[in-house]
C-alpha cells in the first residue's frame, strides 16, 4: 500500500470513529429497539427501571405534548422515537439532562424525557425541535437554525413559568444583544429566546422552515 493511501486510510478511519463518538447518543436512540429496551407503545421506549405504574399517564402525557404542538403551529409531519428515562444517569446515556433533549441526525430525529420533563411543556417543546429538525433537514438544521431560534420556536409551546413573557424582565433590545452572544443554556438565554420569538406567525411556521430548507436566508424569513 502506497504511503498516500495509507494516509487517507488513516484519516478515512480517524474520521468515522471520531463521528460514531460524537453521534453515540444519537446511535444508542437510532437503534434502540435492537437493545434491552421495551416499546410500550409507538416509538415510545423505556428501560428495565420504569415504573410501569405510570405507564399510562406518561403515554397521556405524550399524547397531549403532540397535541399541543398540532394546536399551535399545525400537524407535525415528524415521528420520533421518544424514550422515557427513570434517572439522570440513564438520560446522560443518550446525551440528556434531567428534563429532555431532541436529537437529530441524517437517519431522523429521536427526543429524550428525562425524570424531571415528563410533562407536557417539556414534551411539546422537545417534539418542536424535532419538528424542526425534519423539516429543515439535517445539514440546514445544523447550519442554518441558530440554537436561540430553535429555542425560541419551541419556547411558545412551552408554557413553564419561567417562560411566559409577563415572568420575563428583558426588553426587546436586551434580548437581541444576548442572542449574539454564544447560547449557553442558562435560563436567561431561554427567556431572551422566547422574547425574540414573540413576532413569529405561528400559523407560517412551517412554511417558514420550508423557506429555509430551500436556502433562503434566517435574516430574510424570520425578521428580527
Amino acid at each position: 500500500m502506497s504511503k498516500l493511501k495509507l494516509i487517507l486510510l488513516l484519516i478515512c478511519s480517524s474520521t468515522f470513529v471520531l463521528g460514531g463518538f460524537y453521534q453515540r447518543h444519537v446511535l444508542a436512540c437510532e437503534f434502540i429497539e435492537y437493545s434491552d429496551y421495551s416499546e410500550i407503545s409507538e416509538n415510545v421506549f423505556v428501560g428495565a427501571s420504569f415504573n410501569f405504574t405510570k405507564e399510562e399517564e406518561l403515554l397521556s402525557i405524550i399524547s397531549q405534548g403532540r397535541t399541543r404542538v398540532n394546536n399551535v403551529f399545525g400537524d407535525m409531519k415528524s415521528n420520533p422515537k421518544l424514550v422515557l428515562t427513570s434517572s439522570g444517569l440513564e438520560a446522560s446515556h443518550f446525551g440528556s439532562n434531567e428534563y429532555g433533549r431532541a436529537l437529530g441526525s441524517p437517519f431522523g430525529e429521536c427526543v429524550i424525557l428525562g425524570p424531571k420533563g415528563q410533562n407536557v411543556d417539556v414534551a411539546a417543546h422537545e417534539y418542536v425541535h424535532a419538528e424542526v429538525h425534519h423539516r429543515v433537514g439535517w445539514l440546514n438544521h445544523f447550519l442554518n437554525v441558530p440554537t436561540w431560534l430553535n429555542e425560541g420556536i419551541a419556547t411558545l409551546v412551552d408554557y413553564r413559568k419561567s417562560y411566559l413573557l409577563e415572568n420575563i424582565e428583558l426588553s426587546f433590545l436586551e434580548a437581541k444583544q444576548i442572542k449574539t452572544k454564544d447560547f449557553n443554556f442558562q435560563i436567561s438565554h431561554y427567556q431572551a429566546s422566547r422574547v425574540l420569538a414573540k413576532g413569529i406567525d405561528k400559523s407560517k411556521l412551517y412554511e417558514n422552515l420550508e423557506k429555509l430548507k430551500q436556502g433562503q436566508d434566517i435574516s430574510s424569513v424570520f425578521a428580527m
